[in-house]
């Protein structure tokens, strides 16, 4: 009885394998990119502003390091890079304008495009909505203010209360119209010209990590920490208060969906960073991807107004090393979707053709009842020829497309099913009779 129960069973267990891999879809690949052309376009979050410095420079003072997301991504695929990316660039300079840097000038950024350039990553447009002055500008001296800097000459407890503005529709925050009006179709234009340029080229743009956290990993007393400490400087300080932690978190999901809906209008592939490091900006500063502010007295610190010496240490409000790290990362997970190619070798599938057993059932003892229909091997020949149906169908689907619909396999699945089903009955009647 056992081996009759057996028989059905098998026959069910090739039903439910012959399902599972007809449905199992073809995986994707990623080709070879080794020596593929890769260049890297952008500001100084790009060229990762604070890290140590690369031994090439698009122009001394771009102070662009190898350390930076486009020198991970081209280690991690092999790819010839031309890193392009420069402090304090905006839009102009990545188009059609050289950039004065130190000193020196860097030449146009997009003009290292041509029909060769297989990979283009571009993070631009933070200076063009004044980040960096808007990170001194908001510096408090306390955590309820008053901030270093006035539009107006007059003294304000935050930045917030100087750039939303009090409207009959509502307040409007400047910043977020300042992103509408000349941000996003700057932009626009920058991809249309790198298209252009760079005809073949896969095109990412990278948005800006966290620099502000949202309310859900703001702490209930607020980020806020003084630049001094002690008689000293603290390191990675956060001088922020709370009105401006919000203006800044909501200017930069403002600056990244309009990011996002130009790249996408442009065919382009948009990278954000926002969402997974909003747990990470330097109101942590234990898991933090971006550093806070750090006053120094060395000679290459930033100049702040106020101070005779010294200033801002570089790198600061910029990612650091788990920073560009993590955007390392999501640009490479990028890079294998957009070059994957689907797996070429077809699916292999399981033909369910089972192989009855020399006597299935016990010897019979002779009896006038027995019938030659009845007989054990009349009782299991249908078995193969009935599996041969199925079999033939699903051979037949996978040649013609390589890939048979969801429901063809649950048809040939249920066919196989019932002839296992039916087997067994027959069998079971066969021991009984």
């Amino acid at each position: 009885m056992r081996r009759l129960l057996s028989t059905g069973a098998v026959l069910a267990v090739l039903a439910v394998s012959a399902m599972a891999a007809i449905a199992a879809p073809a995986s994707a690949a990623v080709p070879d990119l080794t020596g593929r052309s890769y260049v890297s376009l952008g500001d100084s979050y790009a060229a990762a502003w604070g890290l140590p410095l690369a031994a090439t420079q698009p122009a001394a003072g771009c102070d662009q390091s190898d350390e930076n997301y486009p020198h991970l991504v081209a280690d991690e695929f092999g790819l010839d890079l031309d890193d392009r990316s420069c402090g304090g660039a905006v839009i102009a300079n990545v188009v059609d304008t050289p950039q004065s840097v130190g000193g020196a000038t860097a030449p146009v950024q997009s003009y290292a495009l041509d029909a060769d350039t297989d990979l283009v990553t571009l993070t631009i447009g933070g200076n063009d909505l004044g980040f960096w002055q808007l990170g001194q500008m908001c510096i408090a001296a306390t955590a309820g203010g008053p901030v270093a800097g006035s539009l107006d000459g007059n003294v304000h407890a935050s930045c917030a209360e100087q750039l939303v503005v009090n409207t009959p529709a509502g307040p409007v925050n400047t910043l977020e119209t300042q992103i509408d009006q000349t941000v996003a179709p700057a932009l626009s234009a920058a991809l249309a010209d790198i298209e252009a340029r760079a005809p073949h080229a896969k095109i990412i743009v990278v948005g800006y990590p966290a620099l502000a956290p949202d309310a859900e990993h703001t702490p209930s007393d607020g980020c806020y920490t003084s630049l001094l400490q002690g008689l000293g400087f603290r390191t990675n300080a956060y001088p922020y208060t709370n009105a401006d932690v919000e203006l800044l978190y909501a200017t930069q999901v403002h600056l990244d969906d309009t990011m996002a809906e130009v790249t996408a209008a442009s065919g382009a592939t948009y990278v954000s960073l926002l969402a997974d490091s909003v747990a990470h900006t330097p109101c942590n500063p234990t898991d933090a991807y971006v550093n806070g502010i750090t006053l120094s007295l060395a000679a290459d610190s930033v100049p702040v107004s106020g101070l005779p010496v010294g200033g801002i240490k570089k790198g600061a409000i910029h990612p650091n090393a788990a920073g560009a790290a993590f955007a390392g990362t999501k640009v490479s997970d990028a890079v294998r979707a957009l070059f994957a190619e689907p797996d070429p070798t077809p699916t292999p599938t399981i033909t369910p053709t089972p192989t009855p057993t020399d006597d299935p059932s016990p010897t019979p003892t002779a009896s006038p009842s027995l019938s030659a229909t009845e007989s054990p091997s009349a009782g299991v020949s249908p078995v193969p020829s009935a599996s041969a149906t199925p079999v033939a169908t699903a051979t037949g689907v996978l040649a013609a497309t390589g890939a048979p619909s969801v429901a063809g396999a649950i048809g040939i699945g249920a066919a196989l099913l019932l002839v296992g089903v039916a087997v067994t009955l027959l069998l079971r009647r066969r021991v009984h009779s």
